[in-house]
């Protein structure tokens, strides 16, 4: 069994959907620019697993971030996340070796609920200037910003990134709300997608507008949108299932969440696998966001392969999907 489980996985090609580079820059704001209303989240939710790679406990961390301007924050931080980072040559050679042939790499700008600045779709874009073959770029975008988003949208593409990226949550409006719908038209004229996250937020904010339906109205008002469902829409996975199915434009990540769990039983998932594995399997995107998961890409990889989906289905999902919808396709 291990060597054929071994054997299969070498005949597949990854694209991860939805990753973070372990730069120092990057591992400092995402503590840093983390919204206030989402501080818990350094409490209870990823905290405990990142807080002793810091030499802190969980509640030390999010004390720091809830007692600390934006400076000094980084600069306690600086020095310890420098220990834990990895340079961007690093990163392509592990990416290289895991078999990673493509990364998306997203930024989010949340500035307008949170009033905090973090990196710009600048640095993102330096870095797909820069290995061009590894990765594809989403620019983090503000819908509050009005017409700046939309200039910045277009000002990101021309700087070689090719997507956007928002958490509805952050801003309290749904998909389908009027102060996005300038955001889906330029998209559509350039030709790039969107990514939403999809799914629980453990914030002060309410997730109800990130229910998978708002996308459903999105999707049938710009049939030529290519529309990501970040993190799979749990837990409203029928009704996830049921959109994707409706709307050929819709693809879902499953990006956040250990394979193990979408295949166990009695956890929400089942839908997913199920047609994921029939009718969906040309719309399901593996993603690993592996800062936040403990595990490597590769072992998240390796999760995929050990669900109970057809051979051919794997592939797609690891792979296929995302070369299509990304026009990678070789």
């Amino acid at each position: 069994m291990g060597k054929a489980l071994s054997d299969m996985r070498k005949k597949y090609r990854i694209i991860d959907s939805l990753c973070y580079v372990p730069t120092q820059e990057v591992l400092v704001d995402l503590i840093v620019s983390l919204p206030p209303q989402m501080a818990r989240y350094l409490k209870d939710v990823f905290g405990p697993r990142i807080a002793p790679l810091l030499g802190l406990q969980a509640d030390e961390l999010y004390r720091m971030k809830t007692t600390m301007g934006e400076k000094e924050l980084q600069e306690a931080l600086s020095p310890q996340m420098a220990k834990l980072s990895t340079s961007l040559e690093d990163f392509v050679k592990q990416l290289d070796e895991m078999g990673v042939e493509k990364a998306v790499i997203f930024n989010l700008d949340e500035e307008t609920p949170s009033g905090l600045k973090g990196l710009s779709n600048d640095y993102y874009a330096d870095i797909v200037q820069k290995y061009p073959e590894k990765f594809t770029g989403f620019a983090g975008i503000d819908p509050l910003k009005g017409p700046d988003a939309i200039s910045e949208i277009r000002r990101s593409y021309e700087l070689g990134l090719r997507g956007i990226a928002m958490r509805p949550f952050m801003f309290s409006i749904t998909p389908n709300d009027a102060k996005m719908y300038p955001l889906y038209a330029t998209c559509v004229e350039l030709g790039i997608p969107v990514w939403f996250h999809l799914s629980i937020n453990y914030s002060t904010l309410t997730m109800e507008v990130e229910r998978p339906i708002y996308i459903d109205v999105v999707a049938q008002d710009f049939p030529d949108l290519k529309i990501i469902a970040g993190h799979g829409g749990w837990p409203w996975v029928n009704e996830m299932v049921a959109v994707a199915w409706r709307n050929p434009n819709v693809f879902i990540d499953i990006a956040s969440y250990l394979p193990k769990y979408i295949g166990m039983a009695g956890t929400g998932w089942e839908p997913l696998l199920h047609f994921g594995n029939s009718v969906l399997q040309d719309k399901i995107l593996f993603g690993s966001t592996q800062l936040l998961m403990g595990l490597s890409i590769k072992d998240l990889a390796d999760g995929i392969m050990e669900l109970p989906l057809k051979e051919e289905v794997k592939g797609k999902w690891l792979y296929y999907n995302a070369a299509r919808l990304l026009g990678l396709e070789t």
